[in-house]
């Protein structure tokens, strides 16, 4: 399946070149003004004012456009994507029993009785989605069944796939035998791991509360083995950090750090309840924190302190967490959200800026997925987000980064390269029919949410 990836890659490999750009954003810090960004194959190759276009290249204009870093989606849960509108009012944990476990359990059992079907619609739901606004590259803590993987392949989307581990806490029907999920985590990666394409595994204990100290250790072995990333929500909420004081005698973070998971290769995600001694942690190992602001104001799970780790150097991601408890898959409202938040947690309007949420839902995105993207350099992958920034709500500039953190909306995201592959041209998604594939998850979608909530009354 591998090599199949690998050859899609391959015969999609053009030369292009997007010409006559108002604004390039290289990154948070860096504007340059009426320049042109060559790509040959699935990279960069050079950048600057009137690049001459090789012999059949195809060319994309992008006058009155800002061309921007493609989004990451540092966190996310796909299949809540069937989720959407369902468990307002509730926290973590009955959000949990009522909302998020029901829906499991009716995964599960199509997915015994042979039906994929619906993982490929919910993956290419969400693929769509966050294509149409300018996201190129998500990490998906998820149900996996291999139609996942497809989905993005036939979309074009950047995936990390976050295998869900666990073995503790949830319920019994929608537990997985301990070594059974271990052996399936090994075969997606040797079918679908492929660090030079769009597809790669990372492992994902989803939390220290639902896995046992030998899963962890096991998790930690097989990162370091086969290099994976490891990718855990940490500290989300108060009761957490209380439980896990009370089972382990240490907080989270402290626990992980026993067993040898903080490092480099970690995306602890949320990361609410975190004290100073716990961020001097995150720091010293070179954690990557995945920051979901509207899923923690919806579950309302307290406030990340970016300031605080901003502080001591924590390098921070944006995510938009699942459909379940954020709704959008939008990373144009994160950021907002991430801004506003920040100043609302520190009492001070200039704690978290512009270029910090910008560069979370960049640079920090790609940190956090392990993939060389992140920022428009020569030599990095062509993930690129064109901007239309002709709309009234965007009129007029006076500082294109905070016109783009405060204004724009995902609907101004014109085009979308990914890998070096034009995948949106004009709002048009070009590689599948999205309205036959979003007609059917609809119909799909409901009719499971409906099994789901029959699921919830008998439990």
């Amino acid at each position: 399946m591998v090599q199949d990836i690998c050859s899609h890659r391959r015969r999609a490999e053009v030369t292009l070149l997007i010409r006559y750009i108002a604004f390039l954003l290289r990154d948070a810090c860096r504007v340059d003004h009426d320049v042109d960004i060559l790509i040959e194959g699935n990279r960069i190759a050079a950048i600057g004012s009137h690049l001459s276009a090789p012999a059949g290249a195809e060319i994309v204009e992008a006058t009155g456009c800002a061309v921007i870093p493609g989004l990451i989606n540092g966190h996310t849960h796909l299949y809540q994507n069937f989720l959407k509108g369902a468990g307002t009012g509730l926290c973590l944990t009955p959000w949990c029993d009522r909302v998020l476990f029901p829906m499991a359990d009716v995964i599960l059992r199509q997915q015994r009785a042979g039906n994929q079907r619906p993982a490929y619609l919910w993956s290419t739901l969400g693929a769509i989605e966050m294509i149409r606004g300018g996201t190129t590259c998500c990490q998906d803590l998820d149900v996996s069944m291999d139609t996942v993987f497809q989905a993005w392949a036939d979309v074009g989307l950047r995936g990390v796939a976050a295998i869900t581990l666990a073995d503790a806490w949830i319920p019994p029907e929608v537990m997985v035998e301990t070594e059974r999920l271990k052996q399936s985590t090994l075969g997606y990666l040797e079918r679908w791991h492929d660090p030079a394409g769009r597809i790669t595994i990372s492992l994902g204990p989803s939390a220290p509360f639902l896995c046992t100290d030998e899963l962890l250790t096991w998790t930690r072995h097989t990162a370091e083995k086969y290099d994976l990333g490891i990718h855990i929500h940490v500290a989300e909420t108060a009761h957490e950090v209380g439980d896990s004081l009370r089972d382990h005698g240490k907080r989270p973070l402290e626990r992980l750090e026993a067993l040898g998971l903080l490092g480099e290769r970690l995306s602890a995600v949320h990361c609410v309840h975190v004290n100073d001694t716990e961020i001097e942690l995150l720091a010293r190992h070179g954690v990557t924190v995945v920051h979901c602001p509207k899923s923690n104001m919806k579950l309302a799970d307290g406030v990340m302190p970016w300031p605080k780790l901003k502080a001591a150097g924590v390098p921070v991601a944006l995510a938009n967490d699942g459909c379940a408890s954020n709704d959008l898959l939008d990373m144009w409202e994160e950021m907002r959200a991430a801004a506003l938040l920040g100043s609302i947690g520190a009492g001070n309007p200039s704690a978290i800026t512009p270029a910090d949420v910008f560069r979370a839902a960049t640079k920090g995105g790609a940190r956090a997925c392990r993939v060389d993207a992140g920022t428009l350099d020569p030599g990095r992958l062509a993930d690129i987000a064109i901007v239309d920034l002709s709309g009234a709500h965007l009129r007029p500039i006076h500082d294109i980064l905070q016109t783009l953190v405060f204004c724009a909306r995902a609907a101004d995201v014109r085009d979308v390269i990914i890998d070096g592959r034009v995948v949106m041209r004009q709002r048009q998604i070009l590689t599948v029919d999205e309205a036959a594939l979003v007609g059917e998850a609809d119909g799909v979608g409901q009719e499971l949410y409906a099994r789901a909530q029959q699921s919830a009354v008998r439990r």
